[in-house]
Formats: structure tokens, C-alpha cells, sequence
């Protein structure tokens, strides 16, 4: 269900971590994981890299094309391309990227869901050290499999799968680069 990459720390890989770790980093607060949910979810700040071809607007979803947001965009790619690439994996596009940073939150986990609504493979690179944090995904009888994040780890799964996020400990934060490929 989940696969476990490795990651070959690359000093691209390095210096991206650098400028993300800084306080100089921007991030945007977001309230919850899905547009689509009317359940209590935890909120994160996030650091759209590029936007998903699917996207909300004033509470519509709004079919498009993925768009780059962020002069972080070309080094994170490449980067992506790096370690899928050490894993044999190839992949035709990418469509959306982000960095999230989630805090400690009360919840015990996100709302379930999926990220895009067409066939997609979710690749999440852990990028700094935290306890709790797992990425849960579910099967289709709704089985909980569960990552096991350490810095610098990186996994793979199916996007049809919907999948959640577990808060990490207090006075913590989990910061992660995600991308929808196929």
C-alpha cells in the first residue's frame, strides 16, 4: 500500500532544505486538508509549488491546468526527479506540488481524502524529524496502513486511495514536500 523510496540527499536536496528550514520561508495558512468536507479537520500552512489542474474558487471546483506558484517550483521538481529517478520510477507529469507544514493540533488525524479526482500516484519526501506525523492511507475496505516518517524519508502510494495525516507531538512540526504524478 505505501513504499518506502530512498532518498539520495543530494546537495540540491540540501540546499533546498536550507531555504525551506528558514524563517524567511512563505507559508499560507490553509483551515483544512479538503475543500470538499463539511467535518472538523486540522488546519496547516502550505507552499504551493504548482497548482493542481483541479482547484477551488470561491467554494467551486474549477477543472484547469497545473500552473507553477512559486519560484521554489524548478528546484523542487528537480529534486522530485532526483529521487524518483534513484528508484526507477518514471513518471510522464506532474500535477501539483506542495510543501505543507502541519503543527501540533488536537485532532487525532485529517479528514480522509483524496488529493486529485483522475488516476495519480502521491510521493510525500519528509523533510525534518517529528514524532507522530504518519501519513495513514486507506484501502478500499477502509484499512489503515501507516508511514513511518524520519527525516529525510520519502514514500510512494496510489492516489485513489484516500489517505490522512496525523498531527505531530507538541512543540513540533511536520514539514513535508507532497507531489500528484502519473
Amino acid at each position: 500500500m505505501i513504499t518506502e523510496l530512498k532518498n539520495p540527499v543530494t546537495e540540491n536536496y540540501k540546499e533546498l532544505k536550507n531555504i525551506i528550514l528558514t524563517e524567511q520561508m512563505g507559508w499560507f495558512y490553509q483551515s483544512k486538508t479538503t475543500f470538499n468536507s463539511k467535518d472538523k479537520d486540522i488546519d496547516f500552512f502550505s507552499h504551493e509549488l504548482l497548482r493542481s489542474p483541479q482547484h477551488e474558487n470561491n467554494g467551486i471546483q474549477v477543472p484547469a491546468i497545473s500552473i507553477p506558484n512559486s519560484d521554489h517550483f524548478e528546484k523542487c521538481y528537480f529534486i522530485l526527479k532526483e529521487i524518483l529517478d534513484f528508484n526507477n520510477i518514471n513518471f510522464d507529469v506532474v500535477y501539483r506540488m506542495n510543501l505543507n507544514l502541519v503543527l501540533h493540533n488536537a485532532l487525532k488525524e485529517s479528514v480522509p481524502h483524496t488529493d486529485l479526482n483522475l488516476p495519480h500516484k502521491v510521493v510525500i519526501v519528509y523533510l525534518n524529524s517529528f514524532q507522530n506525523g504518519k501519513t495513514i492511507v486507506f484501502d478500499k475496505n477502509n484499512k489503515k496502513f501507516f508511514s513511518n516518517p524520519k527525516e529525510d524519508g520519502a514514500i510512494i502510494f496510489d492516489g485513489k486511495f484516500n489517505h490522512s495525516v496525523e498531527p505531530p507531538a507538541l512543540n513540533e512540526k511536520r514539514l513535508i514536500m507532497v507531489a500528484n504524478i502519473q
